[in-house]
């Protein structure tokens, strides 16, 4: 498949474009606001640069993957699908509930896919604990604990990550680079969506959060979700609890696969290797191919949104907030 690329931050030079070429597929055409950047970018891998969006999407690409800005991604992956692009948006899919629901609408309208790039559904730790959910080795789930934390003391002032630091551009702080892997990741192995949410960010009143804790009630139990920026020694696992058994994903949520999957006190699996980012450019193409594909779509996409955007107004008002 041939790939047009429009973003060119870390996450995009490192992990996916070279994912994108590592499983067989072309990276055609290279959007950016930086000319240098595209040209460079584009250097590598035989791509044509581009600094017009109209002229980048006549290149003849198939698909776009769209990795720019989170305060960017409504109004570009609009345009791709617009012009018959099938399009993989990194997370977050976008910053309002209003324009993840009308890039679900515009999904369907156009038949064109759209995925977000949630990559932990593709480590298989996760597709393992999926599966054991599935087939009641824990039985009826009573609580569930997931935790993506890390420590930070980057500067995000540069150019390029400054974006990171403007509320409304960004978003979020912690909760939209890590934050809503753990929650997808949830929705993702129990197949259920919550009904409720109730959040505290730190630090209090500012938009930009370095920690945040989100409870979701579902049905029947409920989930507790911690993002953080500022864990120094954070345990990055998934604990599920039912009436007949734990599943435990210990040190899982991460850019690699690792960690390994106890069940009941038994190590089941452990995993030391791998790429995540190919195997979700292989199933982004086997979606758009018409094939079996686990892949985030948009309806999951909205969803966290609408999560993320719930949490939001629950720490300022100090309620629960129906979604």
């Amino acid at each position: 498949m041939d790939f047009g690329i429009i973003g060119l931050g870390n996450h995009a030079i490192n992990r996916v474009m070279p994912a994108i070429v590592k499983s067989g597929n072309r990276i055609t055409s290279i959007f950016s606001r930086n000319g240098e950047k595209a040209a460079r970018e584009a250097g590598k891998y035989g791509s044509r640069p581009f600094t017009s969006m109209e002229e980048f999407l006549s290149s003849g690409c198939e698909s776009v993957y769209i990795a720019s800005p989170n305060f960017l991604h409504y109004s570009q992956a609009s345009q791709c699908l617009k012009a018959g692009k099938d399009v993989l948006l990194e997370k977050t899919m976008t910053l309002s509930n209003e324009d993840a629901k009308s890039l679900v609408r515009e999904s369907e309208a156009s038949g064109r896919k759209l995925a977000v790039g949630f990559h932990m559904r593709f480590h298989p730790g996760i597709l393992l604990v999926r599966r054991m959910i599935l087939d009641g080795e824990v039985g009826n789930i009573r609580r569930i604990t997931g935790t993506w934390a890390g420590y930070s003391s980057r500067s995000r002032d540069s150019p390029d990550n400054i974006w990171w630091s403007t509320p409304e551009q960004a978003g979020g702080g912690s909760v939209m680079g890590t934050g809503v892997h753990v929650l997808d990741t949830i929705m993702h192995v129990t197949g259920a969506r919550p009904k409720a949410v109730f959040a505290r960010r730190y630090p209090r009143g500012e938009a930009i959060d370095d920690t945040e804790e989100i409870l979701l009630s579902f049905e029947g139990y409920s989930a507790h979700v911690t993002s953080s920026r500022k864990i120094a020694v954070p345990d990055n696992s998934l604990y599920i609890h039912g009436d007949c058994g734990t599943v435990e994903a210990i040190s899982i949520f991460g850019t690699e696969i690792t960690g390994s999957v106890v069940h009941d006190g038994n190590t089941v699996k452990s995993y030391d290797g791998g790429n995540l980012y190919e195997r979700e450019i292989d199933s982004f193409v086997d979606l758009v191919r018409g094939n079996e594909s686990s892949i985030a779509l948009a309806a999951d996409g909205e969803a966290v949104v609408r999560i993320v955007n719930a949490a939001v107004i629950s720490d300022r008002e100090g309620r629960e907030i129906r979604i």
